[in-house]
């Protein structure tokens, strides 16, 4: 669609659209309203010439007051009455809908005055439709709408801090489910279960609604506590009501330290206030003897990791759920409408190692989850964590966020990872000698050292990792599926690697570096 006029149809009520073509009436006598009179003379006739006219111009259809996201499209056809206008439309599918309070933000350079925003009409005019569907492109909105209209299990989203990745994801937010639906507990209302139904998402916002009580008597406890509203009391009692604590407190202290131990509330009177179970959170050191030493005030960083810790279990729960194909055997029908999980930035002060374990388990959750269920958008300015998803997912639909001067963003492909994949294969071969170096070799560079064969297998055409272990292929991938297997369990349930078991680690990572050219593809990136 082209052109420097448009038309401008402003209905009454949201429902005079549905899908995405139909048909609807307009009084004749508000046909033209608030159009130019230079402008009037080409169209007031509506004979055959003045209806052919009407048709080739792109057409905007709004409802008064924004109370709908807008649509680009055209006119099929106009039959005229004595006092109706009966229209036929179309909706173009390569426009998006354009988001509510958009229209009203542009108004200037779409013509429109303030008070044609509350009466329903037809007006005619200037602006070259197609170079401002451009301009939106371009916004935050419209990028968020290129996110909804990808059909991926997962999205990667890559950016600079600053760049915009948090107000991205409520710009999502807002598209799949707006406030009409029940503006998200996370923006700091409380809504109605629709919005939660919908998408699940993870962001800065997130953690405003844990804080610590720093108004503490002498001898007083710190504690972190939730806000209530109506997003934590939903969360909380999941937890409570299908024991999930002991989950949330085994994820927390894998990537933290397994001495350092959460403890949630129980139900106690605070002077005359009732103070509800799972609204507190305390944490302690275990001693050798098991007894928690008093409570302490934890990091910032520790404290991010424990609401991520509550959010990843929450998502395993959902997983849970979802994988149980027939709709009447699920335990819970709450999960039944959801489409997308959203996840800005979990963790950002984690070591190197720990985040690397995160992502993993995170890509573990994404691979399980069951196809056409839901969706996952998932944005990080970590470039390590972005790359180890990468290759983990081996995703194919990841991006670059950029923001320019202007106040414009581009969404940019990002094929091959924030780095190139064998750089990515050369971190974890760096990652995984310095461990053994340092005699530090843990459950998760078993993991770390699978991913290094897998890799390298798919780049050589091999069909299998284990085709490129030594002869005894069977015993040396038991040792590594043993402890890669049970990644995610606690450590009384899988003991730390031994001695010998370390050693394997070193032999199948020397084994892969002299037999299949390692050293030589590090050579020659490092002359490129």
């Amino acid at each position: 669609m082209s052109g420097q006029m448009y038309n401008l149809i402003m209905a009454s009520v949201p429902s005079f659209y549905s899908g995405d073509q139909g048909e609807f009436t307009i009084p004749k006598d508000r046909f033209l309203e608030y159009t130019e009179a230079s402008i009037k003379g080409q169209f007031q006739s509506l004979d055959q010439g003045a209806i052919n006219k009407l048709k080739n111009l792109p057409t905007m259809f709004a409802v008064e007051d924004e109370v709908a996201d807008s649509r680009i499209g055209e006119i099929t056809d106009i039959k005229v009455n004595s006092n109706n206008l009966r229209i036929k439309y179309r909706f173009d599918k390569d426009y998006y809908p354009l988001t509510r309070g958009l229209l009203k933000e542009k108004q200037q350079k779409l013509d429109i005055d303030d008070f044609e925003f509350h009466r329903g009409h037809w007006a005619v005019k200037k602006c070259d439709i197609s170079e401002f569907y451009g301009e939106y492109l371009k916004s935050l909105a419209g990028i968020a709408h290129k996110l909804k209209n990808t059909d991926k299990k997962v999205q990667l989203i890559y950016a600079f801090n600053g760049t915009g990745k948090t107000r991205l994801s409520r710009e999502f937010k807002k598209i799949i489910a707006p406030k009409g639906d029940g503006q998200d507990a996370i923006d700091g209302v409380e809504s109605t279960p629709l919005s939660r139904h919908k998408i699940l998402y993870y962001n800065a916002f997130t953690e405003d609604l844990f804080y610590w009580d720093n108004d503490l008597d002498a001898d007083a406890q710190p504690k972190l506590k939730i806000q209530p509203n109506t997003f934590t009391d939903w969360i909380l009692k999941e937890v409570k009501d299908q024991g999930q604590d002991q989950n949330i407190i085994d994820n927390f202290q894998r990537y933290t330290n397994d001495k350092l131990t959460p403890q949630f509330n129980p139900k106690y009177k605070n002077g005359e206030n009732v103070v509800p179970a799972f609204s507190e959170i305390t944490f302690s050191f275990k001693r050798g003897d098991d007894e928690n030493l008093p409570p302490l005030k934890i990091s910032k960083g520790e404290e991010s990791n424990f609401i991520w810790s509550i959010f990843y279990t929450l998502i395993n729960q959902v997983i849970d759920v979802l994988a149980v194909p027939e709709l009447e055997n699920r335990e819970t029908d709450q999960f039944n409408q959801l489409e997308y999980i959203y996840i800005d930035d979990p963790v950002s002060s984690l070591d190197e190692n720990h985040l690397i374990e995160l992502a993993v388990d995170l890509a573990q959750l994404i691979k399980r989850t069951p196809e056409h269920t839901v969706k996952f958008i998932v944005s990080t300015h970590n470039p390590l964590f972005f790359n180890v998803l990468y290759n983990e997912l081996n995703a194919n639909s990841c991006y670059l966020l950029e923001k320019f001067e202007d106040g414009n963003f581009e969404l940019k492909d990002k094929k091959g990872g924030a780095n190139s994949s064998f750089s990515y294969h050369l971190y974890l071969k760096q990652l995984i000698e310095q461990a053994i170096k340092d005699n530090e070799v843990q459950r998760f560079h078993f993991n770390l050292l699978r991913n290094l064969y897998e890799k390298a297998a798919s780049f050589l055409g091999y069909q299998n990792w284990t085709d490129l272990l030594p002869e005894d292929k069977t015993l040396y991938a038991k040792r590594v599926m043993h402890f890669y297997s049970h990644r995610s369990l606690s450590s009384e349930e899988v003991a730390e690697p031994t001695g010998p078991e370390k050693q394997i680690v070193k032999f199948l990572l020397d084994h892969l570096l002299n037999n299949y050219g390692f050293k030589l593809q590090g050579k020659a990136n490092a002359k490129s």
